[in-house]
């Protein structure tokens, strides 16, 4: 998978009655973990490379931090801003921040604490410079004495909606192009309610779309692309960062391929070309959500049988210098 831009917003709000999630620190400074984990988008060294910038508040009257940033102290392996600060006993504190590898598309709106942002992704198929922006659930602690690690623990604000086809009892199959059309690229976005961690609920976004849902998203390989027989193998696929928004009539996915319809395993090639048009408002699910993961598998057989399947994109559970969840 080509590199993802990721932005992470992430907000953790400290308190005593936080169960497991609480990692005490080694010291009495304040220090933040970033580790990444990822299994396809960023990289370690990709965060490890960026600065995260952090908002922090004393007793719910102080602002201690304001947009600092924050960088990874490579003995320590935690993230300090410039100007160090130690935790105060009897002292509650909030901490949030994001960080990014570019803004190209997205706009922090002023004042907002990035908690209502304006995206605009790529009008045309880019998968390496779609825009991915996460939030953290909150996360809270109500006395300094404990001198936690601030964990970041984020969801993801956009849609993740992934296309795989993959072919059935055939002799060979190979794409020729896909194409994914309709939808809306550009809009506003506010968090009107963060969850708490461990609370069982998540962060809810209201999404307003802008202009027109007419994008048309063309994969169109110029090498032979082998259709595989299942999803881990297929070179077949198309990955778009989706802003979420309900899917209209016009929404569809058209996918034309070639498949080599030879008699035998000794007879000459013979592939023959196939065209598959599909309307997605017929098929689950027909809203993109937040933090969700639409994987959509097209099997070719005699026919294209088209199966969508929502996910929670949270993969993994929190460990001690998790930030990121893990992608499938």
């Amino acid at each position: 998978m080509k590199r993802l831009f990721y932005i992470l917003f992430a907000v953790v709000l400290l308190s005593a009655c936080n169960n497991g999630d609480i990692v005490i620190g080694n010291s009495g400074e304040i220090s933040f973990n970033a580790k990444h984990m990822s299994r396809g988008a960023m990289t370690q060294d990709d965060i490890d490379q960026s600065r995260v910038y952090v908002y922090g508040v004393q007793n719910n009257t102080s602002r201690i931090y304001n947009n600092a940033p924050i960088t990874r102290d490579a003995a320590t392996g935690k993230w300090f801003p410039a100007t160090k600060r130690s935790w105060t006993e009897g002292s509650s504190y909030s901490f949030y921040g994001y960080a990014y590898n570019t803004m190209s598309g997205l706009t922090l709106l002023s004042g907002k604490d990035g908690l209502e942002i304006e995206v605009q992704q790529p009008t045309t198929y880019n998968e390496a410079a779609m825009i991915d922006y996460l939030l953290s659930y909150t996360f809270k602690v109500a006395d300094g004495a404990m001198k936690p690690i601030v964990q970041l623990h984020l969801e993801h604000a956009m849609s993740l909606v992934e296309i795989y086809v993959v072919r059935g009892n055939m002799f060979d199959a190979r794409l020729t192009k896909m194409t994914f059309e309709n939808i809306y690229t550009s809009g506003s976005m506010k968090c009107t309610s963060q969850a708490i961690v461990n609370s069982g609920e998540r962060n809810i976004w209201q999404t307003t779309p802008s202009g027109l849902n007419n994008a048309v998203y063309t994969f169109e390989p110029t090498s032979t692309t082998i259709i595989g027989d299942e999803r881990e193998n297929t070179e077949a696929v198309m990955k778009i960062m989706c802003l979420p928004q309900q899917i209209t009539a016009n929404t569809k996915l058209i996918i034309e391929y070639e498949i080599n319809e030879k008699v035998t395993p000794e007879s000459p090639d013979n592939f023959v070309a196939h065209r598959e048009e599909f309307l997605l408002f017929n098929y689950n699910p027909i809203n993109y959500q937040s933090g969700h993961r639409v994987i959509y598998t097209a099997t070719i057989d005699s026919g294209v049988n088209l199966v969508g399947v929502v996910k929670d994109w949270i993969d993994v559970d929190y460990i001690e210098g998790t930030v990121l969840p893990e992608i499938n």
